[in-house]
């Protein structure tokens, strides 16, 4: 890479940086909250009991922020024609899951496809 490549990149990563974030009197890197913002990010996955055709699921947070309470996560379990919504009743972090039971009518078989969105 040349020089001014070099340059240009280093330049490029200074704006960047210091649009999202700026330094306070201890020269401590604060993140300005109105620009960098986390997307929630919701999962799910047909698992439960029985183990072969289980008819729950688990909403999980597959995003790097925690989901608050009060959120509404809509699921699809589109081979199953099964769908619904789910209001977390408590905060849930980043990489939790939490279990709905009997929301598939007859079960389906473990690790079809489910969608959830909020």
């Amino acid at each position: 890479m040349n020089l001014t490549k070099l340059a240009s990149v280093a330049v490029a990563a200074l704006v960047l940086t210091t649009s999202f974030a700026q330094a306070d009197n201890n020269g401590t890197i604060v993140v300005n909250k109105d620009v960098l913002k986390l997307r929630p990010v919701a999962g799910c996955l047909v698992a439960g009991s029985p183990s072969e055709f289980p008819d729950d699921i688990y909403i999980q947070n597959k995003g790097a922020g925690t989901l608050k309470a009060g959120t509404i996560v809509k699921w699809s379990v589109p081979f199953a024609n099964a769908k619904g919504s789910y209001k977390l009743t408590a905060d849930l972090g980043a990489g939790k899951n939490v279990f709905l039971s009997g929301v598939i009518p007859g079960g389906v078989e473990a690790g079809h496809d489910c969608k959830a969105s909020i």
